[in-house]
Parts: C-alpha cells; sequence; structure tokens
C-alpha cells in the first residue's frame, strides 16, 4: 500500500435548533440520550413505541464519526450495507438479512429509504452525506400502515433540522489522511414574524487510497451538498414547509481488486488476459481506465401542515431528480478487456395526505399515497478477448483472429420503466385497559410497472457472423436471436416483439396489515407483540441480458414478494434510568423473495421462498458521572427454499446475501474530566456471503473493526477530536463478483484502510 497523506480537512455546520440551553448542558455522552422518534408518526420516546428502532440523534453521528448514510450500519444491529459498485454508487441493504444486492438502476430495494418524509426510489441515489440532521430512525420489520410507500424489511428516516426562530450556528472542522477536506455548513432563523429559513450546505473531498500503478489513484472523494428549507406559519394552525436539495459528485470510478481465479486452461496463475495482481496489496493495482463515477441529485417538497384541536392534517408533496454515469474498468487490468458504462436517469413524483387524530377511546392515523416514477437507462459494453480465446468461442481455426486483443463484442442497451403506484393506508391505537393497547392497520397497494428494453449487439470482427450459419430456433456465438433473422436486435424485450408483448407490463394489486398489542407493566417496561405483512411489487431486470446465457424474454419480469413477520419484543428501563434494554424476536414466513443470480453476463432476478428467524438486542449502561456504555447484537439465521440458478443448477437451503448468523456492536465512552472524554466503539460481523450460491469465492470469513475518539471540550462553544477509524487496519471485503466463467479473474471491493483525523466544532445557540 502507498504511504497514507496526511491532510487538512475542514468542516463548517451552521444549524438552527428549537432550544436555547448552552453547549455546556449538553454533555458529549448525548450518543446515549433517549431519543423521541416519529416512528408512528407522531413523537414519542423511542422506549414507548411497540416497534423495534434504533435511533440517532445529530450530535450522535458526529461523536461517531458518522458522514454518509451507509456508516449508520455499524452501529445497528441486524443492519447491513454493501457497495457491489463501488462507494459512493448502488448501495446493497440488508435488514434483518431482508435486502436487494441487484445493483441495476431500475429496482428498488425492500428496504425503503426516506428523507424528511419523502421516499427515494433512485438506487444512484442512496449513498449521500449526512450533515445538519436532527436524527436518524431505523425501523425494523414489514412497514405500510403508516409510511406512504410500502417495504417488505423495513426502513431508514434521515431527518433533518428543520427552520425555527431561534438562531443557532454550528461550525464543524474535520483534518484527515489522504488530503481530506470536509466541510459543513448551515445557518438559520426568523427572516419574519412567519418566516423561519435554514441553510445547509456540505462538502467532502480526499485523495484516492487505492494506489494506480499506471495512472490516477482511485476510491477518492469529490461530493457537494446543500439544502435550503423555508417555513411559512400561515396562521396560528397552518405551516408550509418548503425544501430545496440537492448534492453532486464526481469522481475517478472506484476500483475492485483484482483476483485471478482461471487461466482457461485449469490454471490460477492468470486470467483470460494473461494478467495476475499477487502483490498481495489489497489498495493498489494497474488500471488502463481512469473512468468515471458522476451522481446529481436535485429534488423539492411541500409539506402543509393543519392542526385542529380534533384532527391534524398533513400533505407532502416532492420531486426528485437522479443522474447517473458511471465507467468501470471491470476487467481490473492494465488492458482494454471489459468496458462498461453505465447511465441512468431516474425521475420521481410522489404525493402523500395523511389525516391524524385522537378520539377519547383512540388514536387514528389514514392516508392516501401517490407514486410515479420513471427510470431511463443506458448501458453500454465492449467485450475485447485474446485471438486465441475467440478462436476457441467460434470454432474458427487456430491463429485465425492472431494472439492480440480483438473485438468481440459490443453491447447496446437501451431501456425505460415506468411505474404509477397508488396506496391507502390507515392504523388505530385503542387501550384496552391503563395497561394494555391493541393497535390494528391495513393498507391497499396497486402498482402499475411498465418496461421497455432492447439490447443491440454488434458482433466484431464480421468473421465471426460469416462463419456461424444460424440453426432454427438457436444462436450461434454471439450473433443474435434466430427469430429475428437479419434483424440487429440481440435481445428485444419491447411491445413490438411477439415474444415479449405480453410481458412488458405488470399490474400488482395487494393487501396488507398489522395487528399487535402492547403491555405496559410499568412505566419502564414494555412488552409487545406484533404480526403483520409486507409487501413489495415485482419488476424487470435491466441489466446485460442475452440470449446465449440461456435468457429469454420470460426471465424478465419477476414476482411480486410478500413477507408476513411474527415479532416479540420487550423495552425495559432499569436502575432509575441509567440501564435501557429493547431485545425483539422474530420469524418471517417469506413468499417469493426477489434474488438475484447471474448467467454468464446476464444478471437477473428470481424468485424462491425463504424463513428467516433471529433475536436483535441493545443495551445501554450510563452511570451518571464517568462510564457510558452501548453494546448491540444480532443473531440470524436464514434459509433460501430453492432458486434456479443457471449453470449451477437447483440452489437449495443456502443463506441470503449480507446476512451474517451475527454480529455484534458497541460504544464505551470514558469521561475523564469535566471537558476531556475518551471513546471506543466496535462492530464485529460474522461469516457472509456476497452471492446466493454460498461459493467459497463469495463468501466472507468474520471480522472486527475498531474504532477510537479523543475529544476536548474548550468552552460552550468550542470542541476539538482526534479520531482514528478502523484502529487496527483490519482488511475485509465489502462485495465481490466471480467473473471466472467469463474472464478468469474475481472482481473484489475492500473496505476504507485505516483514518486519522480532527475535529474542530464551533456551536452558538
Amino acid at each position: 500500500m502507498k504511504h497514507n497523506k496526511l491532510g487538512l480537512a475542514v468542516v463548517a455546520a451552521i444549524s438552527v435548533g428549537t432550544s436555547c440551553e448552552s453547549l455546556a448542558q449538553v454533555k458529549e455522552e448525548s450518543v446515549f440520550e433517549i431519543i423521541s422518534v416519529t416512528a408512528k408518526k407522531k413523537l414519542q420516546n423511542v422506549q414507548d413505541i411497540s416497534v423495534s428502532v434504533t435511533a440517532f440523534s445529530g450530535n450522535a453521528l458526529r461523536e461517531l464519526n458518522m458522514t454518509d448514510s451507509v456508516d449508520i450500519a455499524s452501529q445497528t444491529p441486524g443492519l447491513n450495507i454493501g457497495t457491489p459498485v463501488g462507494e459512493g454508487n448502488n448501495p446493497s441493504i440488508s435488514l434483518r438479512g431482508v435486502g436487494l444486492n441487484d445493483f441495476n438502476d431500475n429496482n428498488e430495494g425492500p428496504i425503503a429509504i426516506y428523507r424528511d418524509e419523502v421516499y427515494q426510489s433512485a438506487m444512484p441515489g442512496l449513498t449521500f452525506q449526512l450533515f445538519d440532521l436532527e436524527r436518524v430512525e431505523v425501523l425494523r420489520g414489514p412497514q405500510g400502515t403508516l409510511y406512504g410507500r410500502n417495504a417488505t424489511g423495513g426502513l431508514v428516516h434521515f431527518i433533518s433540522n428543520t427552520p425555527s426562530g431561534d438562531t443557532e450556528i454550528l461550525a464543524d472542522l474535520t483534518l484527515g489522511q489522504y488530503g481530506q477536506v470536509k466541510t459543513e455548513a448551515a445557518i438559520g432563523g426568523s427572516l419574519s414574524d412567519s418566516i423561519q429559513g435554514r441553510v445547509s450546505v456540505a462538502t467532502n473531498n480526499h485523495d484516492g487510497y487505492v494506489e494506480n500503478r499506471i495512472g490516477p489513484d482511485a476510491n477518492e472523494a469529490n461530493s457537494k451538498a446543500y439544502r435550503l428549507q423555508l417555513n411559512f406559519d400561515l396562521n396560528s394552525d397552518f405551516s408550509a414547509l418548503v425544501n430545496f436539495h440537492g448534492g453532486k459528485s464526481d469522481t475517478n470510478a472506484p476500483q475492485y481488486q483484482h483476483r485471478a481465479s482461471d487461466d482457461g486452461m485449469g490454471g490460477t496463475s492468470s486470467d483470460f488476459y494473461g494478467y495476475a495482481d499477487n502483490d498481495g496489496d489489497n489498495f493498489a493495482g494497474a488500471y488502463n481506465r481512469e473512468g468515471l463515477l458522476k451522481i446529481d441529485s436535485t429534488g423539492a417538497s411541500l409539506k402543509l401542515n393543519w392542526e385542529q384541536d380534533s384532527f391534524t392534517f398533513a400533505s407532502i408533496t416532492a420531486f426528485e431528480n437522479v443522474e447517473k454515469t458511471h465507467e468501470e474498468d471491470a476487467d481490473v487490468g492494465p488492458f482494454n478487456g471489459l468496458i462498461p458504462i453505465f447511465a441512468s436517469e431516474n425521475k420521481q413524483l410522489s404525493q402523500e395526505l395523511r389525516l391524524s387524530g385522537t378520539t377519547d377511546s383512540f388514536n387514528w392515523i389514514a392516508g392516501v399515497y401517490y407514486f410515479e416514477n420513471e427510470v431511463i437507462g443506458r448501458l453500454d459494453l465492449d467485450i475485447n478477448y485474446p485471438g486465441p480465446l475467440i478462436d476457441a468461442i467460434t470454432g474458427a481455426p487456430e491463429g485465425s483472429f492472431g494472439t492480440e486483443l480483438v473485438p468481440f463484442v459490443n453491447y447496446d442497451i437501451d431501456y425505460v420503466q415506468d411505474t404509477k403506484s397508488y396506496g391507502l393506508f390507515g392504523q388505530v391505537e385503542k387501550p384496552l385497559n391503563n395497561k394494555l393497547t391493541l393497535t390494528a392497520g391495513l393498507r391497499y397497494t396497486t402498482e402499475e410497472r411498465t418496461m421497455q428494453y432492447q439490447n443491440l449487439a454488434t458482433t466484431k470482427p464480421d468473421a465471426v457472423v460469416n462463419s456461424c450459419l444460424i440453426p432454427a430456433g438457436d444462436v450461434c456465438g454471439l450473433v443474435g436471436d434466430a427469430s429475428y433473422p437479419g434483424s440487429n436486435f440481440y435481445f428485444d424485450f419491447t411491445n413490438q416483439n411477439p415474444a415479449a408483448a405480453e410481458l412488458t407490463t405488470i399490474d400488482d394489486d395487494n393487501i396488507s396489515g398489522q395487528i399487535g398489542v402492547d403491555y405496559k407493566f410499568n412505566k419502564e417496561t414494555l412488552v409487545f407483540f406484533n404480526i403483520s405483512n409486507g409487501f413489495k411489487s415485482g419488476g424487470f431486470n435491466g441489466g446485460f441480458l442475452d440470449y446465449t446465457d440461456g435468457v429469454t424474454e420470460a426471465d424478465v419480469p419477476f414476482e411480486s414478494e410478500e413477507l408476513t413477520s411474527y415479532e416479540g419484543g420487550i423495552k425495559a428501563t432499569l436502575a432509575d434510568g441509567d440501564v435501557r434494554i429493547n431485545t425483539s424476536i422474530f420469524y418471517y414466513d417469506y413468499d417469493n423473495y426477489q434474488a438475484l443470480t447471474f448467467a454468464g453476463l446476464s444478471q437477473f432476478i428470481n424468485n424462491s421462498d425463504a424463513k428467516l428467524k433471529g433475536i436483535d438486542a441493545e443495551v445501554t449502561w450510563s452511570d451518571g458521572d464517568k462510564w457510558d456504555i452501548k453494546l448491540g447484537a444480532s443473531l440470524l439465521d436464514t434459509e433460501i427454499d430453492s432458486v434456479v440458478v443457471r449453470g449451477v443448477g437447483n440452489v437449495e437451503g443456502t443463506e441470503m446475501v449480507l446476512a451474517p448468523k451475527y454480529t455484534l456492536n458497541g460504544i464505551f465512552r470514558y469521561q475523564a474530566t469535566e471537558s476531556i472524554s475518551i471513546q471506543l466503539d466496535f462492530n464485529h460481523q460474522g461469516e457472509q456471503f456476497f452471492d446466493i450460491t454460498n461459493s467459497e469465492v463469495s463468501t466472507e470469513e468474520s471480522y472486527t473493526v475498531f474504532n477510537a475518539r479523543l475529544g476536548y471540550r474548550v468552552d460552550d462553544n468550542w470542541k476539538v477530536s482526534a479520531f482514528v477509524k478502523n484502529l487496527s487496519d483490519e482488511e475485509y471485503r465489502v462485495y465481490s463478483f466471480d467473473f471466472t466463467q467469463n474472464a478468469g479473474f474475481i472482481q473484489e471491493f475492500y473496505a476504507r484502510p485505516r483514518w486519522v483525523g480532527i475535529n474542530v466544532q464551533y456551536n452558538f445557540y
């Protein structure tokens, strides 16, 4: 690995709060504070709700040095986030084993991501900077009776600080390795008697930490984000909150590590191209393609809130747009072997209307949700193989194509996917006595999704085509579909293709719901049991699809999935409030789980039933003076019934992807003096898999990551800290792909190496 460079990073954050208490009254230990959440669409103490939830305050995110959306997984039991196509790109989010590791831009995951009450559908936009946040809530289990967009396995809600009449300024300054410069700034307060505003911005820049021996280093950062909010108090009970926001990331594409797996003749010394990266350095390589990862996002929302004595009405209108271009060095070496481009534009419009109220005998909420989404995608792939390999593929005489790299085929894919979804949802909480409460909810969802997809393949050189006759109903080499003689369309999934015309539209309807009871033994102990359903509509595969992999039009659509959850839990506060214990045990019956599989270059989702069961727990202890400790754990058992994987066969009884059998996490904080604090946190992951086949190549052994922080509070306004992330410089993979069959190598992404920095914060209230 190359020598780390110690750089300077500056973070300035200015935020407006509703409280005027001085910083001296807010302990650094607020990482462990009991916070209020809106998991049930009303502000409640997290200890008083019958939902399994992990929550972080904005201050806790800073104290734990969490800088982007994927960082929260390190201290959330049961939450795992992989990066199949590199950091900063589409994340793969798994909660209690429920997830989708497909990285195509047209699909949505079963764990819903919300930002300020607005569902985020575009997977390229789900890795974003954390700045000026009030809190983050992670809800486990099916969601749909309280939230606009239905979700199979849970949701994560990022909630920003909103404008208020009080002026607050926060400045945050970070100095880090690899020339990191990270800035954050926000300012807000009253603009008039009835208008409040808040402006927040953030940037993050650092050099690449993966050394490129023949070009620019990779895995760098160059991102910026902003948020402008205006709140209008139109009268005493009616308000309007406008939120404009956006972000941009423009970097060299993140690079995989190369591991040769097959030389084409049974060896492991090199891949099909005669290359092997065998120096043992997981943060260096030879990449001839610099590549690009560029993601631009913009959005706006309008929230109207009308409060009356007997009810509250809320309307949330939102628009989001995410554009992405990703140029990848897929062959992971110093040659032009596999040259892909992934590009998409994802537009969504959503409208949510909610009405809620309280009567003498029950609490209620009802809502209507509309969601419209268009994804326009473009994928290009040049495949260049050595001449001898093309000889073997085409059956041409030895030496026909020479010994150098020869252009073999180009995939030119264009697709348009449209989605329209309507939802009606509601929930009622009925106290049966002063200790026992019954909760019941219901949801109706109807969703229509259409896809128009074409893969235009151009074979090179022409001799490949000219030397091959197409038998009826068959494909020879890479020359096209026999049902389209003389056509250039290699894969045509459109209304114009008789074989696909009936498959290009999916129309799903679903009724799901929840019923549960909770019993309050006393004000410190809550026990609950819930039965709930989650639903996710069917969809379409939009990656590299071709007939030579055995894929047909019938493989493009996949079916909807449904999950039934049985969960019981307990939340207890002990020792006069010094100890909090939250734990849940669950069993999931999963119908038609959407599992990603591969066949050659084709990636597509197949459905399979599955069973999941487990326990997650969090324990917090504070002695009120020096020590604060927080521990979390997850035990998980997942099993796929049966899924067909081409080239492998019928795969049965395997574990789900990104679903380790156990995880542990924890934070230890010691307040040495009134001003000095010492903190150590850790995350331990058990063995997990990156592929549904659970192959040896896709197996990641258990590992533990430690982080440390030393904090010093100068006065009521200033704080300084030094931190180390990945203290022991643990080297572990966050994802891998097996390209043995196609090119004789394995793509591997490694997590960041040790990262040292200092941080300065300034707060003014």
